[in-house]
């Protein structure tokens, strides 16, 4: 049975089933022979000698034909595998020279054709998220994805909801997103997630089941930032502010910036003073990571009202340590002094205990 397993693993990794067979029969044997070869691994004697040779191409065994008859010797397994890795590695060389990176670039954009698939694909992403989404959709359709809302809030996901075409008449549940807004007017179905992957498509694809229109998925950040940005800027200032959801319990570790000003600008609402750990560096430069700390004394955002920012997609905080004042955003930020990519808020009192 473990003979089985181990010839199962040889063939994962490219070796025939004969070859397997083979090579098991002579490591097993220490020095051996072709008629034992072919007697225990049930090859034919004429064949045997094909598949000896192939290991032995392959660095595995060694033949010593000096001697009568001639004798088969298996190289040390560690040994072995290493042969086998290196040759790996020249065939990967090999194959990235004909791989069409183009094409492959491609298969990161897809058109969405059927309202179902839209709506199943909607309800994936909210399930692949880990720290933030954003989404606006039609009030009609909410109810498709409401569970997903509340999982993704269950395990602490950001989520930004704009529920559009809303004419008052239902209820929204509190529970499906950390800021939720309404708009009577149409707009885009929009999906955001962890700035890699997003969804955009005309408010009828989903609505009706029979539209001539599509959604377009895209997984490349540059564009997902891009469909964040038109939304903050077109369509988030339009709707009416109905929920916010609870600022987190401190000390809270961020690796969503997003979140992070939305916790600041909540706890600096109600008069709390938050020190904030991060790990930064100058904007626009590949220097290495810092950890400093400092108090959070403003936050430009325009995530919740009343709005703070001095352009539509500014998201940022101003920190006061002993010696400096600063300014501080996310990810590629460029009008800040520095980019953050992780906050840990605390209050005042727990940074004096330490």
């Amino acid at each position: 049975m473990v003979e089985d397993e181990v010839v199962d693993s040889l063939m994962r990794i490219g070796l025939s089933d004969k070859e397997s067979r083979a090579y098991v029969t002579i490591l097993r044997n220490g020095a051996t022979t072709i008629r034992v070869v072919s007697e225990e691994a049930d090859i034919s004697k004429s064949y045997a000698y094909d598949i000896v040779g192939k290991l032995e191409e392959r660095d595995l065994i060694e033949i010593d034909d000096h001697v009568q008859p001639t004798q088969l010797r298996a190289i040390p397994p560690a040994e072995g595998i290493d042969n086998l890795v290196s040759q790996l590695q020249t065939v990967e060389s090999q194959l990235e020279d004909l791989f069409d990176s183009e094409s492959y670039e491609q298969q990161k954009f897809s058109i969405i054709k059927s309202r179902r698939t839209i709506l199943a694909q909607l309800n994936k992403l909210i399930d692949a998220a880990e720290s933030e989404l954003v989404l606006a959709l039609p009030a009609s359709v909410l109810h498709r994805v409401e569970d997903s809302l509340r999982d993704a809030q269950s395990r602490g996901v950001f989520c930004m909801l704009l529920v559009t075409e809303y004419d008052g008449t239902s209820s929204i549940d509190g529970a499906t997103a950390s800021i939720i807004q309404t708009w009577s007017a149409p707009a885009p179905v929009t999906l955001t997630v962890d700035r890699g992957d997003g969804i955009i498509a005309s408010a009828d694809a989903i609505l009706n089941s029979n539209s001539d229109e599509y959604a377009i998925y895209h997984a490349e950040e540059h564009i997902v930032s891009s469909l964040f940005d038109s939304f903050i800027a077109n369509y988030w200032p339009m709707g009416e502010q109905v929920h916010v959801g609870s600022k987190s319990q401190l000390p809270a570790t961020f690796t969503s910036f997003r979140h992070a000003v939305f916790d600041a600008t909540l706890h600096l609402m109600d008069g709390a003073v938050v020190t904030a750990e991060m790990d930064i560096r100058p904007t626009q430069s590949n220097a290495a990571f810092e950890t400093t700390t400092g108090t959070i004394v403003a936050v430009k955002q325009s995530l919740v009202r009343p709005f703070s920012n001095d352009f539509p997609t500014q998201e940022s905080f101003v920190v006061e340590t002993s010696d400096d004042t600063f300014t501080v955003g996310g990810s590629k930020a460029f009008l800040e002094d520095f980019e953050a990519r992780r906050v840990v808020f605390r209050s005042v009192s727990d940074t004096e205990q330490e």
